[in-house]
């Protein structure tokens, strides 16, 4: 894998017209489903209803009328793994404490748990499952905008494209114990988990 190593531009300092942001994503489900996946999106993002019907409803978590929409159509089949499609949609945090905390918030008030825990290099990720099994991750950048060239040019990735598990449970206690979040995101040493390791959805 080769990575490029060099500052990303926006698509207007590249001459180009590009969307200014992206909008919302919207999941498709069985009819009888949409309170159950729209519940469960509202506490993992703390979002709050624009919207709340049995056939469609939307979730913001900002000034977006909509980040999340969850539509019920006739006929639609469960989730079958690995079949093609998208894989999951990212969110991040602006810091470590905003992420563990969300952790331990979903654990402890809602039973919800990440399937896998990884520091990508990049990122350090938590990934979840919704309750039709699309995923989700929650992360925290590890390297600074500004230094996101620097970073792929020291080999780190190119070496680990994958990264090194990590246990949320120990994040969370030596966060607590004040080790500070660059020592934290720094990743460790290690060898990559096998990608046979990585939830299937």
């Amino acid at each position: 894998m080769n990575a490029i190593a060099k500052m990303p531009k926006t698509a207007r300092e590249r001459g180009k017209i590009a969307p200014a942001k992206l909008a919302h994503v919207v999941l498709r489900t069985q009819e009888g489903n949409v309170e159950k996946l729209a519940d469960w999106y509202a506490k993992v993002l703390e979002g709050e209803f624009m919207m709340k019907s049995p056939m469609i409803s939307f979730v913001t978590y900002d000034t977006e009328h909509h980040r999340i929409a969850i539509l019920a159509l006739p006929g639609v089949q469960p989730h079958v793994d690995m079949t093609c499609g998208l894989h999951h949609v990212a969110f991040t945090y602006d810091n470590l404490h905003d992420l563990m905390h969300t952790y331990n918030r979903l654990k402890d008030e809602h039973g919800i748990a990440p399937e896998f825990c990884i520091n990508h290099g990049p990122t350090t990720s938590m990934y979840y499952f919704d309750p039709d099994k699309n995923q989700i991750e929650l992360q925290v950048d590890n390297v600074p905008e500004e230094k996101f060239a620097e970073y792929f040019e020291n080999g780190e990735f190119t070496d680990n494209p994958i990264g090194i598990k990590f246990d949320p449970d120990e994040m969370t206690a030596r966060l607590a114990a004040g080790e500070s979040e660059e020592a934290l995101l720094k990743r460790p040493d290690g060898t990559p988990p096998d990608l046979r390791e990585f939830p299937v959805n």
